[in-house]
């Protein structure tokens, strides 16, 4: 062997020496032939060279219960036999890598090697076939560089069972990495290509292998989700048969083309992707749980303090011993920090763990035994095991020495050490900054740490780090090797919900959901306790509290909390746990009671939190966010399809052919400016990185930029240094998560003996939606600078005489510190370190403070409930008062005033409602990066925004955000629109005029008025949608929601662009997310329509519901009651009871006031009793308490209009059928149906109609599998034909022959239209099925012909359309009945207008314009 190669071979064992170690510590350690099967896989795992989601632990016990089987003798043989020559043409070619001969040989003899293994070793035998003996594989497997000089690769061979390809084979020139990147003009390694050839379009096959001869690696890249890669080493398959038996397995035909499906490859890493996710998810609650532990502890150790009142040392202590320097911080007494500051404390010292032990494990931080014995992380775990086991857990809470390491480790990666025997590099950055957080390192006049954590807690909270404790499988060791950056985010963004507040009296930690825990002041329970003496009536009273108290908690059942109840009372170690909560006594006998509910903390503690001790609790923002881990690849999607335009010109706006495409430069790439808006922990923002990289490395190499010799890890590291130090940007409201966007930037930028990524100035806390976009805002002091001329206050003339105002001055320096702070840190530059950088940004930060004050306030005046953002005088009058504040505040002479001015600004920027927030955080984009907006805004925005229906806006973030929003992010486009609407928007004024958008959404975006206030105002200003996704079920098998993805540009595009919609290459792309059809433009209500669809009663109050026999009782007592007691019908009835009947009453009470409501005795008496409590407590409607024995809408209109109708039309608002019936006119309808106002057969028929039907669809929106039908947005909208005698008969025949059916088999709608459309079903099996189809086929004939439509081809057959399969007309069909109805639509609606009936504006706005009328407001209201 040469020196090169134990050096090789040193670098790839290199990267998993902390697998290893992971894998054999703790829980782990033992004996080989004592080790289970799980220990057995993880062991020979850990030997394994891994890139992302690679085979887990529980899938591979699953299938191989009793372990790897071993290799036969035989064919160890043959290995033994063949490998010598191997080694041997390796050393000849590594002794002389620049020998062509050298180079030659070792091909022959790998060809030789490889060509054994595959067919004798692996026993592919007959069915390894090459490309030259199978040319059609190298045409399926192509792949190739982009641009017109294109690297081409194709696979050597496959495995090819008949025409089924089992796994692609690629045989490379030696390496010492098949993680190189080529040098031949395609910056991708072997593995990469392998990937991208498992993607063709042709492409079957999702498995490969990769090999130059020594490496080998197992690829698998299927077309929907994340690659995977596992490399070997064939010079250790001697001393690890365990690694390599386990690879020629998995490798085997029986494994690739053999036995079922869910036993193949590539089965098993789909289930190794979800099992990952699982891991995810149990990581994410162990680390909050570990949060609630350090939060107690350092809540003991402040009270201790605040109890001794520890004086408090005025220097710092700074111990000479490594891992002993604390870097205490003095202060004057006890450690003062706010419950909020002492939970984000906590939080960032878990994510200092994480940084360590990510880093540790992959070699970039010191391996000496200088740094692993007295800073490291990684080994601390076992250590702490280790004592635990031979000491007892107790023992070890008189200790502190992990606390006191990792702080020590902090400061030292913070400031940096340069000693004699160890150097480390000052990383810099927030993270690990010992002055953000002073009382952690607070010392007394001892020198001792105030505030300290016990090794016992540590020793659980490095457990919930680096074990996995998933249901049903025992506990199992981890590795930061295996996880991803973004997983790591998502297991910290479920932290940002939550913060500290302070005890006010003693609180319970009770059981519960993990990590959805409920806590419970001890005096409530006490008091809930001599209400209800029973356990049973206790459980279920405690259950109603949390109701209604903390509804995000999820309690056990009531019967599991019973049994708990009554378990305390003989619970062994009671009083001993109690014991080690408190020492007093009268306290413990107060909790004894409890003891059984009392949930237990990691160290098996019970959780009681004393008076003035931290509890950690939701913030009110949580009980609106939903948090969803995405995956990698859903993240990498999105950011490939918005980037890709930007680093090819000619490139996919330009042409469809890739080929065509070129690469732009390296200093364009570095030119680029990226944005998440909504960033969270930075998932998006990471995977711009790594594309960006990816293209930036590919760059250097066609520009020959590279320098010989530089390493391809090193390459790749440095390319991701420079994307995240210039071209990548975040905006987030909460600081946490701007801190673990930082994080994330930080760990997939890592390079080893060097600082962190400098991205202070990259990435930002505000609220994107508050803020100033264009400086003439600022220069007028108005959100809209063309509303007024006259202006008190100049900022241009203030700026002379007040340097602070100077707008042009401040942002030319401010633009220019920038560009210096836009490059890689360097250390050895004095103009490049992290000190000058960190200057530059405090100078810019002092620069901007008072334009940020001013721009601040012109928000404010927006915010200001009483003036409110809606243009008009009352907003200019404020406007004009904020001039004279200005003035006041910068006057020409004399003293300056601001009391006016801070007025403007605790008025508008203080929160109206209760939120995570003491004041709104505005961010101007103009002031924030003038580098940006100079140029015209972001050459790209991507992400995924946060979701927050349009009913809750309000609700969580105040109406006066929700009117700003309508009036200056959407430029007074009112509409309930969901909140993604109003980022969209905002994205897209951010963009430049070449700018691309890439951003993810719930699938409302598409639909209804979030489609109306966000995709179709953009639309009409210039945006083209270039690819989309309509709706896709979310990546993850433990979020079940449904999401739309949208991708586009101001930019042009060529017509011979590719423009493609749910994977469907079309013409256009509309803003409802398909193909757009040859009309354009939205719907317009209708007046014809007007007073005929109206939506039920809005009762609120399931108090006013009487069962069947309690209404009869009533009625029987007294016969006027039936004037008041009515069938109440719901959804429910209307689609699954045969008959559509009612199967519960209602008390309505409607028109009566209250005195005359009186009058019905047991009724009124009725409500009384279940209705008033609860109207009591609806104090956000205020309104509802003064008139509580209404509904809380009447639906007066739809009672005027169907009084005269013995029969009418309802339809569920909310269904998968969509098909209307005809029911009695005298009872109450709900909230959840629409109700037509006639009895027209003509029109059920209509109604019933595929025509309808896919309007409805198309024009209404989503909600779960189901359509919802919003009369104001789809009948309203809808072009009816007049009725015709045919219509009137089909119609007659449809409810005739359809409700015989559904009353003989007890079929209701929805099962009935389930088999109507089920393509299972064939004609002949289901008489009554093969009649419902007639009928429709007859009836949508009849409907066509209403409309004078004879020419459409309504053959009916089994066709899906937005995920719902129906017995209806073709695809193309559809689309043409929909560009006739919206032709029809507009023509009607320009008849309208012209002759004065119009309602005016577009859809969702006429209903709003019309809304003075009752009748109007009610048919209108969307649900």
């Amino acid at each position: 062997m040469s020196p090169r190669t134990p050096a090789s071979k040193g670098r790839t064992r290199s990267r998993n020496a902390g697998r290893g170690a992971a894998g054999a510590g703790g829980a782990d350690r033992g004996a080989s032939g004592g080790r289970s099967t799980a220990q057995q896989h993880r062991a020979w795992l850990g030997l394994v060279d891994t890139e992302g989601p690679f085979l887990s632990v529980p899938v591979l016990t699953g299938l191989y219960p009793q372990g790897i089987p071993g290799m036969s003798r035989e064919r160890r043989e043959v290995l033994r036999a063949a490998k010598p020559a191997l080694d041997r043409a390796w050393d000849s070619w590594d002794a002389d890598r620049d020998s062509e001969t050298a180079l030659a040989s070792y091909r022959r003899a790998r060809d030789a090697w490889v060509g054994t293994v595959l067919t004798e070793v692996l026993g592919w035998g007959d069915f390894w076939v090459t490309a030259q003996d199978r040319p059609a594989l190298a045409e399926t497997y192509r792949a190739a560089s982009d641009g017109i000089q294109a690297v081409t690769v194709t696979p050597t061979g496959a495995l090819l069972r008949g025409e089924e390809v089992g796994a692609l084979a690629l045989v490379t020139d030696p390496a010492d990495s098949l993680r190189e990147v080529g040098q031949d003009g395609w910056a991708t390694s072997p593995i990469d290509r392998m990937a991208a050839m498992l993607r063709a379009p042709g492409s079957t096959c999702s498995i490969g292998v990769v090999t130059d001869g020594r490496w080998w690696a197992m690829v698998s890249a299927p077309r929907e989700g994340s690659a995977a890669s596992g490399v070997v080493d064939c010079q250790t398959w001697v001393e690890e048969p365990a690694t390599r038996d386990a690879f020629c397995e998995l490798l085997s035909v029986r494994r690739l083309v053999g036995g079922t499906a869910a036993q193949r490859l590539p089965r098993l890493f789909e289930d190794s992707v979800l099992a990952a996710e699982e891991v995810t998810e149990a990581l994410g609650t162990q680390v909050r749980s570990a949060v609630e532990l350090i939060v107690s502890a350092l809540s003991d150790a402040l009270l201790d303090a605040a109890e001794h009142e520890a004086p408090v040392s005025l220097e710092s202590t700074e111990s000479t011993v490594p891992g002993n320097d604390m870097g205490g911080e003095t202060g004057g007494g006890p450690p003062g920090a706010e419950p909020r500051e002492v939970y984000e404390a906590v939080v960032t010292v878990m994510m200092r763990c994480v940084f360590l032990l990510f880093a540790e494990e992959r070699g970039l931080l010191p391996t000496d035994s200088l740094y692993t014995g007295g800073y490291g992380l990684a080994t601390v775990l076992d250590a702490l095991e280790a004592r635990a086991r031979d000491e007892g857990e107790e023992s070890m809470d008189g200790t502190s020495l992990t606390w006191h390491r990792l702080l020590a480790t902090s400061r030292a990666l913070h400031g940096g050490v340069n000693a004699e025997d160890m150097r480390i590099p000052a990383y810099g950055g927030s993270l690990f900054d010992p002055e953000r957080f002073p009382f952690l390192t607070a010392t007394g006049v001892s020198g001792t740490l105030l505030l300290t954590v016990s090794d016992r807690v540590m020793l659980h909270v490095l457990r919930s780090l680096q074990t996995a404790r998933l249901k049903g499988q025992e506990a199992r060791r981890l590795s930061f090797r295996d996880i991803d950056v973004e997983q790591i985010g998502y297991i910290y963004e479920g932290l940002l919900g939550y913060t500290c507040t302070r005890a006010e009296e003693t609180t319970l930690g009770l059981l519960g959901k993990e990590g959805e825990e409920p806590e419970v002041q001890l005096s409530v329970l006490n008091e809930l306790a001599e209400r209800h003496a029973e356990d049973a009536d206790l459980a279920g009273a405690i259950i109603a509290w949390l109701k209604e108290d903390q509804p995000g908690a999820k309690p056990p059942s009531p019967k599991a909390l019973a049994k708990a109840l009554v378990a305390g009372d003989t619970l062994p170690d009671a009083d001993r746990a109690l014991l080690a909560v408190t020492r007093d006594e009268a306290l413990r006998a107060d909790l004894r009671p409890w003891i059984g509910v009392i949930r237990r903390d990691l160290r098996g503690r019970p959780v009681v939190i004393q008076r003035g001790g931290l509890v950690v609790t939701e913030t009110p923002s949580r009980r609106n966010a939903g948090a969803h881990y995405t995956p990698r690849s859903l993240a990498e999607e999105v950011v490939r399809y918005a980037l890709e335009p930007l680093v090819y010109s000619p490139g996919p706006h330009e042409t469809g052919d890739r080929s065509q495409w070129q690469p732009v430069s390296s200093d364009r790439i570095l030119d680029l400016h990226v944005a998440d808006i909504a960033c969270g922990s930075g998932a998006f923002l990471v995977a711009a990185a790594r594309f960006l990289a990816r293209e930036l490395v590919e760059a250097w190499t066609r520009e020959g930029a590279l320098q010989q010799g530089t390493r391809p890890g090193d390459l790749e590291r440095q390319a991701l240094r420079q994307v995240v130090a210039r071209c990548l940007y975040g905006v987030d409201i909460n600081e946490m998560a701007v801190e673990m966007c930082k994080l994330s930037l930080w760990l997939v930028s890592l390079d080893e003996d060097k600082p962190f990524s400098f991205v202070d100035d990259k990435v930002f806390v505000g609220n994107s939606l508050l803020g100033l976009t264009d400086l003439r805002q600022l220069k007028a002091q108005h959100i809209d600078p063309g509303a007024t001329t006259n202006r008190t206050f100049e900022l241009d003339r203030a700026g002379a005489y007040t340097r602070d105002l100077d707008v042009d001055s401040i942002l030319e320096k401010v633009a220019e510190r920038r560009r210096e702070l836009a490059n890689e840190i360097d250390e050895s530059d004095p103009a490049r370190s992290t000190v000058t950088k960190q200057r530059l940004l405090r100078e810019n930060a002092q620069n901007l403070a008072t334009l940020n004050r001013v721009a601040d306030a012109i928000v404010a005046v927006g915010l200001n409930p009483e003036v409110g953002a809606k243009p008009g005088k009352r907003l200019n009058e404020a406007y004009g008062d904020l001039a004279v504040a200005l003035g006041r505040a910068f006057p020409t002479e004399g003293a300056s005033d601001d009391s006016m001015l801070e007025a403007f600004l605790k008025r508008g920027l203080t929160p109206t409602v209760p939120t995570d927030y003491e004041r709104w955080r505005c961010l101007h984009w103009p002031l924030a990066m003038p580098e940006v907006m100079e140029r015209g805004g972001f050459d790209a925005i991507v992400g995924n925004p946060p979701f927050l229906g349009a009913k809750k806006i309000s609700l969580s973030m105040g109406h006066n955000l929700r009117e700003w929003y309508v009036h200056v992010v959407a430029n007074k486009k009112s509409g309930n629109a969901d909140l993604v609407a109003y980022f969209f928007l905002r994205a897209f004024t951010l963009l430049n005029d070449r700018g691309m958008l890439g951003l993810i959404a719930t699938n409302t975006l598409a639909q209804g008025d979030t489609r109306e206030v966000g995709l179709d105002q953009m639309l009409e200003g210039g945006f083209t949608i270039v690819r989309a996704i309509q709706s896709r079920t979310w990546p993850s098998r433990k979020a079940v929601l449904e999401f739309a993805a949208v991708w586009g540009t101001e930019g042009r595009v060529s017509s011979k662009a590719r423009v493609v919609c749910d994977g469907v290459e079309v013409a256009r792309i509309s803003a409802l997310l398909e193909a757009a059809g040859r009309i354009e433009g939205g719907v317009m209500r209708l007046a014809e329509n007007k007073g005929l669809a109206f939506i039920g009663c809005n009762i609120n109050g399931i108090g006013f519901e009487v069962p069947i026999d309690e209404a009869k009782r009533m009625v029987d007592v007294d016969v006027k009651n039936e004037d008041v007691v009515k069938p109440l019908l719901g959804g429910k009835d209307l689609n699954e009871v045969p008959d559509h009947r009612a199967t519960v009453c209602v008390v309505d009470m409607y028109p009566r006031e209250l005195s005359s409501s009186r009058k019905y005795v047991q009724p009124y008496d009725w409500i009384y009793d279940h209705v008033l409590g609860y109207r009591k407590t609806l104090t956000n409607k205020p309104k509802l308490m003064e008139r509580w024995w209404r509904f809380e809408r009447d639906a007066i209109a739809m009672r005027k209009a169907v009084a005269r109708f013995d029969e009418v039309l309802a339809i569920a608002l909310v269904s998968k059928t969509i098909m209307p019936a005809r029911v009695c006119a005298g009872q109450v309808f709900s909230h959840l149906l629409g109700v037509f106002a006639t009895n027209s057969y003509a029109q059920q028929a209509i109604l019933s109609s595929s025509v309808h039907q896919y309007w409805a669809i198309t024009y209404g929106s989503t909600l779960g599998t189901g359509t919802r039908y919003t009369p104001s947005d789809v009948f309203e909208t809808f072009p009816r034909p007049d009725p015709t005698p045919e219509l009137e008969a089909i119609g007659r025949t449809l409810d005739t022959e359809r409700r015989e059916i559904m009353l003989r088999r007890e079929l209701g709608l929805t099962k009935l239209y389930n088999l109507v459309n089920d393509p299972g079903l064939e004609a002949g099996t289901d008489p009554d099925v093969d009649r419902m189809r007639a009928i429709h086929v007859e009836l949508d004939a009849a409907v066509a012909a209403a409309y004078g439509w004879e020419d459409l081809d309504l053959t009916h057959g089994f066709h899906t359309y937005r995920k719902m399969t129906r017995w209806t007309v073709p695809p193309p069909t559809r689309v043409e009945i929909l560009d006739r109805l919206l032709e029809e639509n507009h023509r009607r609606a320009a008849a309208e207008a012209a002759s004065g009936q119009s309602t005016g504006g577009s859809c969702s706005r006429r209903g709003r314009k019309s809304a003075n009328s009752v009748q109007a407001q009610e048919a209108t209201l969307d649900i």
